[in-house]
């Protein structure tokens, strides 16, 4: 986008952008588009060119005029003032509250080192209310478990640190206890209520060097629900499995496509052998994958979810690796109802049935395509 005049992103008009402060600081164009009625999930700064959103229907330009060097250079001297030397090797990431937002801002260079840019994701000030994010009551009460392991999955920015972050501050306003959150960074913050709350920084600069380190250490220091903010390795998952099995409640954040193919990512990371498989069988309590998608008119995302709970069958098929009959359980297809077990599908059948979504996005969104097609199918032949 260095020659603006030639780019093909829209650019917000008059109306839209709120008299958006051309002539301000960068830090004070940031604040107001973070303060303002837009909605987008994040910012986007290059050298040279003009601010950009990420909104639900895709990037749209503030203005015409270009951000320049010497304003980045000033914006990441707010946000770290040793830049210079953190950007030298690589992009780095701070978590910041700029005045009346929390940011989370990821600096970087680009073309051989000869431009700045930034990417910038805000967050609440504090965790929404778990019952405003459009989870299903059994979704809601994976809040109210004491033990064992819960994974939320999806695709990266689908938010799953939001959901998270809205479950542990349900139990933090229903019942007393330590909770540990190992994140990278920290995002949302959590605020005392009945619950003690101790949020760590994975990363050089942070409170700990490796999730793992940090699932290590939450062993010893008296938690009652401990959060993982990222499943990368083995290790972590070997932990997090440990930590499950020792007594708190671990809720971890895992990336995969779909409920089976995140379990089968969880049992590779575990090793793949029957006594782990075993293990994180009677650990499970629940999975929940997650999707945001636009709305049709493009003002605002919408949740859709798969879950997963724990049952007896449930259990026989993660001891056994069968992996792969979890999405059958979960359509129906046994012949039995599983409470609080649901697919991708009929969430995304009942948005589309509501016109909030387009059929575009709900294919792009599906975990079953096959599926998708004949749920799609049976609801017509419903309608008529």
């Amino acid at each position: 986008m260095e020659n603006h005049e030639s780019s093909q992103i829209r650019t917000l008009s008059y109306v839209e952008n709120e008299d958006h402060p051309v002539f301000g600081t960068l830090v004070e164009q940031i604040l107001h588009l973070l303060n303002s009625r837009l909605v987008f999930s994040d910012i986007i700064i290059h050298q040279n060119s003009p601010l950009l959103l990420r909104q639900p229907k895709g990037l749209v330009a503030v203005t015409d005029s270009p951000i320049t060097k010497e304003e980045l250079e000033e914006f990441f001297e707010v946000i770290e003032p040793d830049w210079e030397a953190r950007i030298k090797d690589r992009a780095f990431d701070r978590s910041i509250d700029l005045h009346t937002a929390r940011i989370r801002a990821n600096c970087f260079t680009f073309q051989g080192k000869k431009r700045l840019g930034c990417v910038i994701r805000r967050f609440p000030k504090e965790p929404l209310a778990l019952a405003s994010l459009g989870l299903r009551t059994a979704e809601q009460d994976f809040a109210q478990l004491t033990s064992g392991l819960v994974l939320i999955i999806g695709d990266t920015c689908q938010g799953k640190s939001t959901t998270i972050a809205s479950m542990v501050d349900e139990i933090n306003k229903t019942r007393s206890g330590h909770i540990i959150t190992i994140e990278d960074p920290v995002e949302t913050l959590i605020p005392q209520r009945k619950c003690i709350i101790t949020q760590r920084e994975v990363g050089q600069d942070g409170d700990v060097e490796s999730y793992y380190l940090g699932a290590l250490d939450a062993l010893r220091e008296r938690p009652d629900v401990i959060v993982i903010g990222e499943i990368r390795d083995s290790q972590t998952a070997q932990e997090a499995l440990a930590l499950a099995e020792s007594g708190p409640l671990v809720l971890a954040s895992l990336h995969a496509r779909s409920t089976e193919l995140g379990l089968q990512k969880m049992n590779r990371l575990l090793g793949n052998s029957e006594a782990q498989s075993q293990a994180l069988a009677n650990a499970l309590r629940g999975v929940l994958c997650q999707a945001l998608l636009p709305s049709v008119d493009g003002d605002r995302y919408f949740l859709a979810t798969e879950c997963l709970t724990s049952n007896p069958e449930v259990v026989r098929m993660v001891e056994s690796a069968r992996f792969g009959d979890v999405r059958t359980l979960m359509d129906g297809g046994t012949g039995k109802f599983n409470a609080g077990c649901h697919s991708m599908n009929s969430a995304l059948v009942y948005l589309l049935r509501e016109k909030k979504i387009s059929m575009e996005d709900a294919r792009n969104a599906t975990t079953d395509r096959i599926g998708f097609a004949d749920a799609c199918y049976a609801a017509m032949l419903n309608a008529a």
